[in-house]
């Protein structure tokens, strides 16, 4: 299943965000509108989408819930309050969402109340169109392990011209005073071997959990940042608003034919600023200046 240009373009400048349903793990991209959604799910072994419009939705509606009559708008907004809160959250939805598989369909299911009345939902996710999957995860993944790679490129350079600036100080006479700050000369090649055979096996295990650290997600967030000013006809933010702007304009007049029941539920969410030129430098901490004293006063110098 492909999503269309204009839900695309909405979808791609949002981060993967984690949604726990019960025991299941997903990587998860939802946009809501006033008469439209677009769900992207992904277990890290499948990738699944649903886009339904007004037709679709209003159809659904009646089917599921026979004694509700509102607005679609209304609908959206009710759902996009329980499934925006998920996002990230230790709320795994256990008693409102359920996940069923039936042939190539992810079933996605919600049981709630409107107004006093059960309310009841199901996103019926496809499998995605491998267009799809490698614009919003393979091209995405593979700007941030170049954008990674040279990164640890510049920090070993960073390191080799510490350890030059440190025998300098050493040749000038500068005496380390306190021996739990010494380090041995960095080599990249006995540190790239130390980190693949310690920390890849380790890292083994978290294959089939799904989810991006807040760092990984800003510099998500930065490289389709570079695809969203290549391609400037994509429009979107970088964040999960708490509800749909434009549903939030027509509840109104939604409450008019049947009232909405309100949830408090904080659902806004942080979302970090990040410039193309930070790309390479956003896992980076500031390092401190450190200026080379004058040779009669060395001595003492890492005290």
């Amino acid at each position: 299943m492909a999503v269309s240009q204009a839900m695309d373009g909405c979808l791609i400048p949002l981060p993967w965000k984690s949604l726990q349903i019960g025991e299941c793990t997903f990587l998860c991209k939802v946009h809501f509108t006033d008469s439209a959604y677009c769900l992207l799910l992904s277990d890290l072994s499948s990738v699944w989408c649903e886009e339904a419009g007004a037709e679709v939705i209003q159809e659904r509606s009646k089917e599921l819930n026979k004694r509700l009559k509102a607005p679609i708008s209304s609908f959206l907004s009710h759902l996009s309050r329980l499934l925006l809160p998920l996002l990230d959250s230790r709320d795994d939805g256990h008693y409102r969402f359920s996940c069923q598989w039936t042939e190539n369909t992810l079933m996605l299911h919600v049981k709630s109340q409107l107004s006093g009345l059960p309310f009841y939902w199901e996103f019926h996710c496809k499998e995605a169109a491998v267009s799809t999957v490698c614009r919003h995860l393979v091209q995405p993944l593979m700007c941030m392990t170049k954008a990674l790679d040279c990164q640890s490129q510049e920090l070993c350079t960073l390191l080799l011209r510490k350890d030059e600036e440190i025998q300098d100080y050493q040749e000038s006479g500068a005496v380390l005073t306190r021996g739990r700050l010494k380090t041995e000369p960095f080599d990249e090649g006995s540190f790239q071997e130390s980190f693949l055979a310690e920390n890849i096996p380790g890292q083994r295990s978290s294959w089939n959990s799904p989810g991006f650290t807040d760092r990984l997600q800003q510099l998500y967030s930065a490289v389709t940042a570079v695809e969203m000013e290549e391609n400037p006809e994509s429009e979107g933010v970088n964040e999960y608003p708490p509800e749909s702007t434009q549903c939030a304009s027509s509840r109104s007049k939604a409450a008019e034919e049947i009232p909405v029941t309100q949830e408090s539920a904080d659902t806004k969410q942080e979302t970090a600023q990040v410039s193309v030129a930070d790309v390479l430098t956003l896992t980076q901490r500031s390092q401190p200046t450190i200026s080379k004293p004058k040779r009669k006063k060395a001595k003492g110098l890492f005290t």
